[in-house]
């Protein structure tokens, strides 16, 4: 078996040596980040037991959100707090891809038109929900963002965690979905196709739309999550800090190639898949964000400025009887202990500082 990280430090320095100077900033902090997380390089804490007097260095990580090693506590941490703002209703997933025609247009434009997308879904679906057919109010929206398929090329898309129901009368009343339908898909495809392609004209004047992407249905997907938005909420936590391949699905490296576990989702097997080591470095690289992107975000009202018009509703949710009010677990805290006896009388003897570190993303 190998490692991302394993991978970048025996070919990291070659790879920028032939692309360093096309290169993102954010590409090469993450090359950077990846070789350097959990080693000397970052410094870290020395601590010696009391008991045993053994010595622990505790090395630390680089917090960059392209590597592997960072991205699991990260996940853990925002999963906890989600879960306390889950509403007790049904919820539903869905799903927005834009044609692979643009798929190119988007990564050389990521900061303007991977939000464009983001907001395009989310707009789609508010507009959608206000029509008194569908639920005649405002909607919730937490979407997340997606930039990988199976095989690490470039497919953008957004998944979406929307609860059941909608807030209408100025926020007075709730009006709750039906049971296996939120709002019509091919009219909400429509819709997200012409936001989209409007915005992009908008941002880019210039761009030649292919007639093939106004002709075509563009691809959406929405269904009732019947396992609960708990369960909703754990699937779409993988993406939200999770990287373009993790370390369990590389085999090996040899002789400068790659090999690693793709699923084809046309026969739903598991396959295997060998890259020249610096086409998958490519292909990994083209999903690092751009600094300061923001790949989860919150429309509806469960944005940031309906924070008084959730609780009511929460409130209202949880004074019925229909909906119980979740269960909340305390998680507990990790307690550092001597390796060597077991002891947690640590004391911290020593902070080692890196001598270059590039700022966390």
């Amino acid at each position: 078996m190998v490692t991302l990280d394993e991978i970048f430090r025996r070919y990291g320095p070659a790879y920028l040596d032939q692309f360093g100077e096309n290169m993102l900033g954010s590409h090469k902090r993450a090359i950077e980040a990846i070789c350097s997380c959990l080693t000397p390089k970052l410094g870290g804490h020395v601590y010696q037991c009391e008991d045993c007097g053994a010595e622990h260095v505790i090395l630390h990580s680089c917090r960059n959100r392209a590597c592997p090693r960072c991205q699991a506590q990260a996940r853990d941490d925002w999963l906890d707090a989600r879960a306390k703002e889950i509403l007790p209703v049904r919820c539903f997933h869905a799903v927005f891809t834009v044609p692979h025609e643009l798929a190119m247009i988007i990564r050389s434009n990521q900061k303007d038109l991977l939000s464009l997308l983001m907001r395009s879904s989310a707009e789609a679906v508010q507009k959608l929900a206000l029509d008194k057919k569908f639920l005649g109010g405002q909607v919730g929206i937490l979407a997340v963002l997606h930039t990988w398929g199976s095989t690490l090329e470039y497919h953008p898309h957004v998944h979406c965690l929307i609860p059941g129901g909608a807030i209408a009368e100025k926020g007075t009343v709730w009006r709750e979905s039906r049971q296996k339908f939120l709002v019509a898909v091919r009219p909400l495809s429509k819709l997200f196709r012409g936001i989209f392609l409007s915005g992009l004209k908008e941002l880019m004047p210039e761009y030649e739309i292919p007639a093939a992407v106004r002709e075509k249905d563009w691809n959406v997907f929405i269904k009732p999550a019947m396992q609960g938005p708990e369960a909703l909420l754990k699937y779409l936590g993988r993406y939200v800090h999770r990287i373009a391949i993790s370390n369990g699905r590389l085999i090996s490296l040899e002789d400068g190639n790659v090999t690693f576990v793709y699923k084809d989702y046309r026969d739903g097997r598991k396959k295997r898949m060998t890259l020249p080591v610096f086409e998958f470095m490519r292909r990994f690289l083209q999903h690092v964000l751009p600094s300061g992107f923001h790949k989860v975000r919150y429309y509806g009202f469960l944005s940031p400025g309906s924070r008084k018009k959730l609780l009511r509703v929460r409130m209202f949710l949880y004074q019925s009887s229909k909906y119980p009010v979740p269960a909340t677990e305390e998680k507990k805290k990790s307690i550092l202990a001597c390796k060597n006896c077991g002891s947690v009388k640590l004391r911290l003897t020593e902070v080692r500082f890196p001598s270059k570190r590039s700022p966390p993303q």
